[in-house]
Order: C-alpha cells, then structure tokens, then sequence
C-alpha cells in the first residue's frame, strides 16, 4: 500500500535494509524492498519465520484485525527487543488490543504510530503522532529517525487521547471540505469563471479539495470516518452548526450570527493572539 512504499522509499535512503512481506503479489514499482515475499504474515511460513528472527523493526501497514493477528503470529519469532509498530489513522481499538497483548509479548516493543498525511504527500514539514504502549531503545531509535525525514513526531498517551484529537484535526475536517466540495456540484459550480473572482478563503479551499481528489485515496478518508468511535458527535455537531447559522441568517438575527464568528477566538485559544492570515 502507499505507506509500506513510503517506508521502503525513506528507510531505504537511510541506510535500512527493507524486506517486505505480503499477500499481495508484487509491490508497487516505486517501492525500493531488497527483497519482496508474496505469503501471508497472518500465518507464517517457514520463509517468513526466518525473515522475522532477523528484523530489528516490524512495520505493520493493514488493517486493524491483521495487524493484530499478524502480531500474534509473529511474536514468538522476534528478537528480544523488536519493535512492532502501526500506522493506523485510528487507535483506540489497536491500542487497547495491545494493551491486552502485552504482557504476554514482554519481549516485544510495541509502538503505534499515526502519520497525520497521505503517503502521496511524504514525511517534510508533516507531523506524526507517536503512542508508546512498551518503549525501550527500538521506539526511541524509530521516533528520532522519523525526525530526520522531516516530520515533527508527537507523544500522546493514550488510542483514546488520539482518537479524540483526530476527530476535531481530521473527521470534522474532512467531512466540511467533503461536504463543501459536494455543495459546489449541486449549485453547478462555474470553476473558471469563480477562479476569475475568488476571495483568499474560497481559493485556500479549493486548493485543499482539488489536492484530495488529485491524491486520490479516498479510502483513507472513509476509514477515518467510519472507523473513528467520535465520528457521529462530529457529524451531529456539524448538523447542528449547519442549522444554527441557518437559522440566525433566515430570521435575520445579526447579533447572533457575528457572536459565531466572534465565538472562534475562544474555541481556537485565540483571545490575546494577533491574526497574521490573509484568509
């Protein structure tokens, strides 16, 4: 998938060696794996055994009931002290999972990791949000590397601190521009002619859009908001914001309609800050 080819792509370039394994027969082109296997790490064979004895790092790139079991099947198999790690957009369910797991693994650090962009945009100037359930060297070694590509890793503690963050920083997000995108077709946008006029708001949220459907992965916002447990507050709050401003502009209520806007520098933690945006 896209972030087992990013791996390959930017481990690689380090200086790791990079072995993939898959049930899938054949990598993507641009992925850059010494080697590629074509079986199932759910249920090892022999040839996967002995690739797993020898890794220092599991990279864990499927959904949350494979990557569970595949850690059950291979955790007999690794090293004292291997990292197994994810890059699930959702949490709480991983990593409860290995909460539940873990002291049965003692020997395994276990490392749940969120890079908080698609693959398509790689590591520079993102974020990624690190949760630890066993850290020791590996998790530390991991976390600083991640850092040389670029990105500005963040500790959170918890899947259910993550899950709750994500679901302001990606579900509510998500589901506006969606949303926005969608209202644009049923009111028959005029691209070019709104390009000749557009306001410094209307172009930031054009760009946005026009990069999630130039990216083209819209599976990864359909997990995001189907898998995420805050998902419906999120969508009930929208629902009702809709509503609310709906509601203040057909009974031409202005007091109510500029306290909305005013309300933002409070939600934003904004009282005593300067606004330095064009937007």
């Amino acid at each position: 998938g896209g972030f087992g080819t990013l791996f390959s792509q930017v481990l690689a370039k380090s200086g790791v060696t990079v072995r993939g394994i898959s049930r899938k027969g054949t990598p993507k082109p641009e992925a850059t794996f010494s080697d590629y296997l074509s079986a199932d790490p759910c249920a090892p064979n022999e040839e996967v055994i002995t690739r797993v004895r020898s890794a220092s790092v599991i990279v864990s790139c499927v959904p949350p009931g494979p990557c569970v079991r595949a850690l059950e099947a291979l955790a007999p198999y690794m090293s004292e002290g291997c990292l197994f790690l994810d890059v699930l957009s959702v949490k709480t369910e991983i990593c409860n999972s290995y909460m539940a797991l873990k002291d049965k693994y003692p020997h395994v650090e276990l490392l749940s990791c969120h890079p908080m962009f698609a693959p398509a945009a790689g590591w520079d100037g993102q974020n990624t949000v690190m949760i630890e359930i066993t850290g020791g060297s590996k998790s530390k070694a991991f976390t600083a590397l991640v850092e040389t590509w670029g990105s500005t890793c963040v500790d959170m503690a918890s899947g259910e601190q993550h899950d709750r963050v994500t679901a302001a920083v990606q579900n509510a997000t998500h589901s506006a521009l969606i949303a926005f995108g969608l209202s644009l077709k049923k009111i028959g946008y005029d691209a070019e002619m709104a390009a000749k006029i557009s306001t410094p708001p209307h172009r930031a949220m054009i760009g946005v859009i026009q990069r999630m459907a130039s990216i083209n992965e819209p599976d990864t916002y359909w997990d995001i908001q189907t898998e995420n447990p805050h998902a419906e507050e999120c969508w009930k709050a929208m629902e009702e914001a809709v509503n609310e401003i709906q509601t203040a502009v057909k009974s031409r209520d202005r007091d109510r309609f500029c306290q909305v806007i005013a309300d933002f520098k409070t939600t934003l933690g904004a009282d005593s800050q300067t606004c330095t945006s064009p937007y």
